[in-house]
Order: C-alpha cells, then structure tokens, then sequence
C-alpha cells in the first residue's frame, strides 16, 4: 500500500494552496470580527475553487462531477485547510447523485456544480445528533406535496444555502421506531426560517437553528426510497467522517508550520528556540501524530475507493484524527508563547476549528462506540 502522493496529486495541492491565498483568504480577512461570509461572497469562493473539482467532487464525470476519487478529493481538502476558512466537503450533490433520479439530477446537479447554488445537509435537532431515533421533524403527505415542521440545529452554512437535503420522519415502524426520508428543499419554493448560532470555531461560517412551519415540499423532491433515510445516511457518512479526518491533519499542519517558522526566528538566551532541546521534542512528537493520523485518513479513503464498507475504519480516522490535530495546535500555540494565543498568529484559529471537527459528523466518542461495535460484534446502542 503506498501513498506517496503523485505528480497530479501534488500540483492538485499546489494549485489549491494558491488559489486559497489569492481567492480566499483575503475575503474572508477583510470580514469584521464575529461577522459571517454572505451568500454572494460564497459564490465567489465556489467560482474560484471550481476548477479544482471542489464542487464536482467523487460524483462521476458522466453526471457533470469531477470525478475524483475518494482519496484525491480528501487530498484536496487537506490542501484547502493551509488557510482562514474552513472548506469542508459539500455533502448535498454526492447525495443526489447517488440517490437521485435523472430527471432530479438533470435538475439540481448543474446548478450546484456550477455554484450558482449554496447547499447543505440537515440532519441534526435540539434533541438528535447520533441518535437518528430522536429526530422529530417530521414529513406528512398532504395530496401531492409533504408538509414539513419541526426544527434542525446547528446545520453549516443553513443561514445561506439555497437548497439541502433534509433528513425527516415520515412514518413510524413501532415500538418508537421512525421511519425516515430524505428531502431536496429549495428556500425559494419552500421557504423556512433560520437563525444564526455561535460556535467556538470557524467563525465565518453560517451555523445556524433551521425552523419548518408547514413548509411544504413537492412529492417530486424525494430522494430514494421513502423510509430508507436513515439507512441511506449511514452509508454516506462513512465518507464525510474520513474527509473530516484528512481536513483537521490540513488545519493542524497550518498550525505546526506555524509554529516551525516561528521557532526558528524567535530568539531567547541568545539563540533561537528551534535549537533547544524541548521544542525540538514538542514539535517531533506532534509531527510524528500528525503524520500517522493522515495515513490512517488515507486509509480509509483508500478503502472507500475500493468499494468497501469500513465504518470502524472511517471512525478511528475520525477520531484519532481530529484529536491529534487539537493535541498538535496545543503544541504549536505553547512552542509560540504568548504569541501563540494572539488571533495574529492564527494557530488559536486552528485550535478552535480543529476543537469543532472532533464534534461535526460524530463526536469521538460515538466514533469510538463505533469501533468497539465493530470488534465485539455487539452494540453499546442499539
């Protein structure tokens, strides 16, 4: 098994590295403090990452993706991180294209892949994050259309999007079992309310509380079977959590270059601090974590291309990944000293956002739930 990154893949990172720094970083510098990107200001950023097979991603060259594989698109990420915004994988258009039918796809592909709209995924609720039996919002057919209420919370860039995959009820199976479908929701056939949310990273972004009132939806925007969502989901997240694995490595090597640069021009007691014996350590340690974490990424997304299942696999990534990056932003921010917890610096940023990732798509410990399922052969939940 070798992941020595290609010729392509290289230059894949080269280019997104530039065009982060001449495209993004100055957007999303020029915001003021606590504000968040705009729907236009994102469709800028879109337009800029395009040609990198941003918004294309894993989905086939024949339904107008990129057409990358699992693990180009994770090495992708990797590179976008070297930056101020977090660019994480856009779920919405994996999701049509595996679950559409073409006349959907014919419908809302183009225009996603083109940017002209924002997406999203809404999955999560006051009451439900992992445990999908907790979900409330519910779907009800009401002639040729479903009525939609309830509420989601803290869905990325729900402020903003223009369209998402809703995760709803629509029937319940006994015994306080839900049946569950997913939903392709345009704010501007069917409008709901949002409120943005604070969050202790990735600032700039639109976290928000999403509300249905009676929204109602076209029968025609069901994605698959009715009552598979949740079974749909599962399988689809597999991915996400490895792309979150290889996106935190790309944070936290930010931050341990950072952190590299900086001990080699700040001098103390006469010589820089890249010549004492403790920073040395510090920063071996944290490269050596780093650099395992990112290997079993790829491992997994290697398995993915491979057609395989592999949730413990895709959870010990996720976990291992997004904790090591938190544990090597540590390392960086005390290597810097007081320079490090400045917002100058920029390595507390990565601190923080890396600190959001171990939650997004599953905490650490449902990931570790995950693998001890996966090894015992029997569930800690059921």
């Amino acid at each position: 098994m070798d992941f020595t990154p290609s010729k392509r893949q290289i230059d894949l990172q080269e280019r997104a590295r530039e065009t982060v720094a001449r495209d993004v970083t100055p957007v999303v510098d020029a915001l003021p403090r606590g504000a968040k990107l705009g729907a236009e200001q994102w469709r800028s950023i879109y337009r800029a990452l395009m040609p990198l097979g941003y918004l294309g991603s894993t989905v086939s060259r024949d339904s107008g993706g990129a057409g990358m594989s699992y693990v180009d698109y994770g090495l992708l990420l990797e590179a976008l991180a070297d930056g101020p915004l977090i660019l994480g994988e856009i779920v919405p258009p994996r999701t049509i294209n595996y679950l559409g039918t073409p006349e959907q796809k014919a419908r809302w592909l183009p225009r996603l892949f083109s940017g002209e709209l924002i997406s999203t995924a809404a999955i999560t609720e006051p009451q439900a994050g992992s445990d999908l039996r907790g979900l409330k919002t519910i779907a009800v057919e009401v002639g040729d259309q479903f009525r939609v209420d309830g509420v989601k919370k803290w869905i990325k860039l729900g402020g903003v999007s223009d369209l998402m995959t809703l995760l709803v009820v629509s029937a319940n199976a006994g015994e306080g079992k839900p049946l569950t479908s997913r939903l392709v929701v345009e704010r501007d056939q069917s409008p709901w309310k949002s409120r943005e949310l604070e969050a202790t990273g990735m600032e700039a972004i639109s976290f928000a509380e999403l509300r249905f009132r009676g929204v109602r939806v076209p029968k025609e925007n069901l994605l698959g079977a009715a009552g598979l969502g949740a079974e749909q989901f599962n399988r689809g997240i597999e991915a996400s959590r490895a792309f979150v694995a290889v996106q935190a490595v790309g944070i936290a090597r930010h931050a341990l270059d950072k952190a590299i640069a900086y001990a080699k021009e700040r001098f103390a007691f006469g010589r820089p601090l890249a010549k004492f014996q403790a920073i040395q350590i510090a920063l071996a340690d944290a490269a050596a974590k780093l650099d395992a974490a990112r290997l079993l990424a790829l491992r997994a997304l290697s398995s993915l291309d491979a057609g395989r299942r592999v949730p413990a696999e895709v959870a010990m990534a996720k976990f291992l990944a997004t904790e090591t990056a938190v544990e090597v932003c540590n390392v960086a921010m005390d290597c810097m000293g007081a320079h490090g917890l400045s917002r100058e610096a920029g390595v507390e940023r990565c601190w923080r956002d890396c600190r959001m990732l171990t939650v997004i798509d599953g905490t650490s410990g449902i990931q570790r739930l995950i693998v001890g399922r996966e090894l015992l052969g029997m569930a800690a939940f059921t």
